[in-house]
């Protein structure tokens, strides 16, 4: 039986334990809000006091955090990841970060015999509660077999793109294209209401002619223009996060292509006006 430590459990998180945990995996979750395991209540999970504590045991630690610095934290620091995890455990990091800090983590993780793998996840809250995200996963396929068990509980499928930052590349390279799409759908938005168009007519018609992948619908009738203080709370936060995550996104797909000494033009421009598509 295979032991999973969760670390996050927050939008992405919280949904892939609970389907850790239903595929009848032994599960101890982390989180630094003790409201998160709420949503755990009647389920056979093991609530740990750090992440050190919840990789005691484990052969699998899935790190979902928000960044590269509470990367670094849960899986290196004082109280992290691998102040317990014994050799040949493997940790798969489903945050998007950067190429270095990936690189650094996993140095430091193979000093004490515990292999890092990049394992980014697409497909939403929705494809995290219903177990059927996108897992672009890199690194030693020994390690990828010892984490498959985990991954397939909430993935519909997993793509091994190669070695160690490999499935972070292939995220960055389909997260840069969705942020592209949102910034060239929120300027069609502005031309749409700035005519006296409706935006249901806007996105039959973008349906209809294929230009954008349908699956962005739901954005499109968002509207462009900025909230106001009377727009929903919750409604304001999606917003914010989308702000941020994108801007973080773009940013690290931008750090790649200059690793790689490759040309981003139009991904330079997306972030640059990233801002806007998702201003409050």
């Amino acid at each position: 039986m295979t032991n999973v430590a969760v670390i996050g459990l927050g939008r992405m998180g919280g949904p892939m334990a609970i389907n850790i945990v239903e595929a009848g995996l032994t599960t101890s979750v982390f989180d630094v809000s003790s409201t998160t395991y709420d949503r755990f209540e009647g389920r056979h999970v093991r609530f740990a006091a750090s992440p050190a504590d919840a990789a005691t045991d484990a052969d699998v630690a899935c790190v979902i955090v928000f960044d590269d610095a509470q990367t670094r934290s849960v899986v290196a620091g004082a109280d992290g990841l691998l102040s317990t995890m014994r050799p040949g455990s493997v940790i798969a990091i489903h945050s998007t970060i950067s190429p270095e800090t990936l690189r650094q983590l996993a140095e430091v993780a193979s000093k004490r015999g515990v292999t890092v793998i990049d394992a980014g996840i697409s497909g939403g809250e929705p494809g995290a509660a219903a177990g059927t995200l996108l897992t672009m996963v890199g690194g030693p396929i020994e390690a990828v077999e010892i984490a498959t068990p985990a991954l397939l509980s909430f993935s519909k499928e997993i793509i091994h793109a190669g070695e160690l930052g490999a499935g972070l590349a292939l995220k960055l390279a389909r997260n840069a294209t969705g942020y592209t799409f949102m910034a060239a759908i929120h300027e069609a938005m502005t031309i749409a209401v700035a005519s006296g168009v409706a935006l249901e007519v806007l996105q039959h018609t973008i349906a209809e002619t294929g230009v954008f992948d349908q699956a962005l619908s739901p954005f499109l009738l968002g509207g462009p223009a900025p909230l106001t203080e009377d727009a929903p709370k919750q409604l304001r936060e999606v917003l914010e996060h989308l702000k941020s995550l994108g801007e973080k996104d773009l940013n690290q797909a931008l750090e790649l292509a200059a690793e790689l000494n490759a040309e981003l033009p139009i991904t330079e421009a997306t972030r640059s006006t990233f801002h806007c598509v998702a201003r409050l």
